[in-house]
């Protein structure tokens, strides 16, 4: 599988790996689940893993750096903190479900009927 490193701390062994399947996040812990000896991976490096599910935590292992910071803005693009301008799109209404009533009809017929209305 493939991921992109989210969170890492060298100081304590951990990270934290965003995986291509948009499944759970994967916890990558101790320098014993790296393939090769390389630095420890950092947020926006992509990594080849192998992942397994212990408990209710997705384990990370067999993991390896495919390339160093791919993605260095993912930690912060995460967090809202980017630089990018601000959406075209906004909110202009929050109304849950528009509010209907029934209103009685005849027509030129003289036929009796049912219809709802929106009120706004």
């Amino acid at each position: 599988m493939i991921g992109v490193v989210i969170w890492s701390s060298e100081s304590s062994r951990k990270a934290v790996i965003w995986c291509e399947d948009q499944g759970p996040l994967a916890y990558l812990r101790g320098r014993d689940n790296l393939l090769e000896e390389a630095d420890w991976p950092v947020p926006g490096d992509l990594l080849r893993l192998e992942c397994e599910t212990i408990g209710n935590l997705r384990q990370a292992h067999s993991a390896r750096v495919l390339e160093q910071k791919v993605c260095p803005q993912l930690p912060d693009a995460l967090l809202g903190k980017t630089n990018r301008p601000s959406s075209h799109l906004e909110i202009v209404s929050r109304n849950d479900s528009p509010k209907l009533h029934a209103t009685e009809h005849d027509d030129d017929e003289g036929m009796h009927y049912l219809s709802s209305v929106v009120n706004s």
